[in-house]
This record gives structure tokens, sequence and C-alpha cells, in this order.
């Protein structure tokens, strides 16, 4: 499965009392550690990068961000499904996704209900992983991101592919190309491909 990445962390509400000057620095703080914890993740020092996003949750915690922990909330997620700690990322991608419903903020909320999609089909949950991926698919949809769309369709049709129906995930991955291309996504359209081609033939 694709799993995804919230957008970078920034902090936009300043903590009652400050002056305008420390807001400024904790803000600049909490970009510096979430572009530093992003860096770990990419670069695999999983307990470097745990202990990061730690770190920054709490100072987004003193500054009562509340979108700003529910982001790192998706990252740290991401670190747990890159280590299959499949139930750790499922707490945290519940969390972040009621928050980002809350907050009327789909893009978010689409990255965590495909993350969290991709933890539950790990733990056998597919009736659960399909209704995530279906809603992220029609939130992606609502909003024109055919990058997401493609990444979604292509997730649904993993799915599909390792329940053994063929027929429903090579449809799935056919249209996953088909939006790929339309967003000029190269890359993704390899890795589509790729599924498409490792597909069974009989």
């Amino acid at each position: 499965m694709v799993q995804e990445e919230a957008d970078l962390v920034t902090a936009e509400v300043p903590a009652t009392g400050e002056t305008s000057i420390e807001a400024d620095a904790r803000v600049a703080q909490i970009a510096a550690l979430a572009t530093t914890a992003r860096e770990l993740l990419a670069r695999r020092k999983w307990a470097e990068a745990e202990r990061a996003y730690e770190q920054l949750l709490l100072l987004q915690q003193a500054a009562e961000d509340r979108l700003g922990i529910a982001r790192t909330k998706n990252d740290l997620a991401s670190l747990y499904l890159a280590q299959q700690e499949w139930q750790q990322a499922i707490e945290l991608l519940e969390r972040s996704q009621r928050v980002f419903e809350e907050a009327g903020d789909p893009e978010q909320e689409a990255v965590a209900l495909n993350n969290l999609a991709a933890a539950q089909y790990e733990l056998g949950q597919t009736e659960l992983a399909l209704a995530n991926y279906e809603r992220a698919l029609e939130m992606r949809r609502t909003m024109g991101d055919l990058v997401g769309e493609a990444k979604t369709l292509r997730n649904l049709g993993m799915v599909y592919a390792k329940q053994g129906n063929k027929m429903r995930a090579k449809a799935y991955l056919n249209q996953a190309i088909s939006v790929a291309r339309k967003a000029n996504a190269g890359d993704l359209v390899k890795i589509i491909r790729k599924s498409l081609s490792q597909l069974p033939r009989h």
C-alpha cells in the first residue's frame, strides 16, 4: 500500500501570555523540529525520528495547536506503519482523522484515512480498510487531487488483488493509471503499471 505523509507541521495559535517575539521563536522551533523529524523519517532512523516527533508533540501541546498535533500524529503513524506496528498507527490515525474532520481539512483527513486503511488491511480488517479507502477517494475526487486519487485507486486495486478478485483489481489499477496520466505523474504511472503486471495471470 502507498502510505503518505502529512504536510509539514506549523503552529498557528500563539499560547496565551506570549509576546509576539516569543510566539515567533516557538513557531520557528516547531517548524525546525518538524523538518528534522521528517528528515530522520525519510532516512529510516526510526528511534531518532520517534524522539523528534515526541518532542514536537510536547511543543504543540504547550501551544494548544490541535491541527499541528494531528499532523504530527499522521507523520508518527507513518513511522509506525514503516515498522509494521499496525495497532499503534491505527490509534494515532483514528484520533488525527477526527481532528481533521472537525476542522474541515479534507486534504489531511484523506491522508489519515489512506494510512488508516493501510494499517487496517494489514491487521485483517479488510472491510474497514476498503471503506476508508473509498472515503479518501471521494474526498480526493471532490478536491481535484489527481495524484492522491491515483494513489488511493491503486491501493484499492491492491486490496482486491490480495483478496483474489483480479477483475476488480485490474479495473481499479487501470483507473489509477488513467488518473495518474492526467496528473502528469510519470513515476506514479510506473509504480501502478508494475502493480498491474504483478497480478496473477490465471
